[in-house]
């Protein structure tokens, strides 16, 4: 005990423990707050793009810390979430795989998480009212990054030589802006060609809130010769493979998240309505702003919605000064 005190009394230890481990706190664990708070979350209809990514940063927080919660301290989280690096998936070979440190981001994102965490288990009694250890954990210092979007004619290039089965996942991201794990779920019942509008289901949306994206009269034409009455448009769950000899095949380099980023770019120069543009997204203003707007030009708006099946090259042609402002 001493040692863990470090020099500081045991008296003060004493009172530090009366005071935040009084009659009405009931003691548990972290590991099973963590189980109890993802079954609450979810009951409460949460995604399942969230309640994934809530189980991975939850479950190795607690493995981490196996101790009761009022236990833990807010410089061993700092950290602990100062050292988290990458951690292989599935489809990642563990030979192949090297962790890397986290960017600021997905550690600002960690520090979120655990904090909610500690709310939640403060709001069931396991931890005294007022601060917990978690309100004292500092934000990490965030690198702004380059957006990168496709000019039109390499968006066109990407189409022409891609494969059959994969044109509906290009399009769909192109040119109505769902999210990679959102197409990845979407079924063909939901994309409604005569109504004109992509329903993304509630427990399909990264948000879990349920919307209908319009579908551009250029997309119609993508879709068409493809849509059938039920099924998956994806082709596969895992895309990295089919992206990476698509890029290689067409000649050019993809762009992370570059199929989103292009949708909201040339959407907010054609319509010039951001709100409209984050409620097609499934995003607030804010974010759009923040992480996906990258300034293009009306004209070059003009052309990426006008890429169709068999478009002559110099319909679409443009270099990359007249795409981006």
């Amino acid at each position: 005990a001493a040692k863990l005190l470090n020099g500081a009394s045991l008296v003060e230890a004493a009172k530090f423990y009366a005071k935040h481990h009084n009659k009405t706190v009931v003691p548990k664990r972290v590991p099973e707050i963590v189980e109890e708070m993802l079954a609450a979350k979810a009951a409460e209809g949460q995604s399942f793009i969230h309640l994934r990514s809530l189980k991975s940063r939850l479950q190795h927080f607690a493995k981490a810390f196996p101790a009761p919660i009022g236990m833990v301290l807010a410089p061993e989280i700092q950290d602990y979430i100062a050292a988290l690096k990458t951690q292989p998936t599935k489809s990642k070979k563990s030979w192949k795989f090297i962790p890397k440190a986290l960017s600021g981001v997905s550690k600002n994102n960690a520090r979120r998480v655990i904090l909610n965490l500690f709310n939640y288990a403060q709001s069931r009694g396991y931890l005294p009212k007022g601060l917990t250890e978690a309100a004292d954990l500092k934000p990490f210092k965030t690198v702004p990054t380059a957006i990168g979007i496709f000019t039109p004619e390499k968006m066109a290039k990407l189409l022409k030589h891609a494969d059959a089965d994969l044109v509906p996942y290009l399009a769909i991201g192109a040119f109505a802006g769902l999210r990679a794990a959102e197409i990845l779920r979407l079924d063909w019942q939901e994309v409604d060609l005569e109504g004109g509008h992509i329903e993304v289901k509630a427990q399909k949306a990264k948000t879990a809130s349920r919307r209908l994206v319009p579908i551009s009269d250029n997309l119609k034409k993508w879709l068409t010769p493809y849509h059938q009455g039920e099924g998956r448009v994806a082709p596969c769950d895992q895309m990295n493979n089919r992206i990476r000899d698509l890029s290689k095949a067409s000649g050019v380099e993809w762009e992370h998240n570059g199929l989103r980023h292009s949708f909201i770019s040339y959407r907010v120069a054609q319509i010039q309505n951001v709100a409209q543009v984050a409620l097609e997204a499934g995003n607030s203003p804010r974010v759009i702003f923040s992480n996906y707007r990258e300034l293009v030009k009306p004209a070059a708006a003009v052309k990426w919605f006008s890429i169709e099946p068999e478009t002559p090259a110099n319909v679409i042609a443009a270099p990359m000064s007249a795409a981006v402002g």
